[in-house]
């Protein structure tokens, strides 16, 4: 028969520590996120696209996946 976890076992991350630092910060201030930013800018500006999520979140996932060229 299996006992009962103790309250440390239920433990989150949530539960744990100051909450993370933005994912994306190492490319903020970069070229490659103003040119990003300004790229997606037009095209929410021109209603080609539609933002769900906030901005930063959108530029910093690019900026994530074009490191990796």
């Amino acid at each position: 028969m299996q006992s009962k976890p103790s309250p440390a076992q239920l433990q989150t991350k949530a539960d744990v520590g100051p909450p993370s630092a933005f994912p994306y910060d190492l490319y903020k201030g970069t070229k490659v996120w103003e040119i990003v930013d300004k790229a997606i800018e037009d095209l929410a500006n021109n209603h080609d696209i539609a933002e769900t999520t906030r901005r930063d979140y959108i530029v910093g996932y690019i900026c994530k996946q074009l490191e990796r060229l």
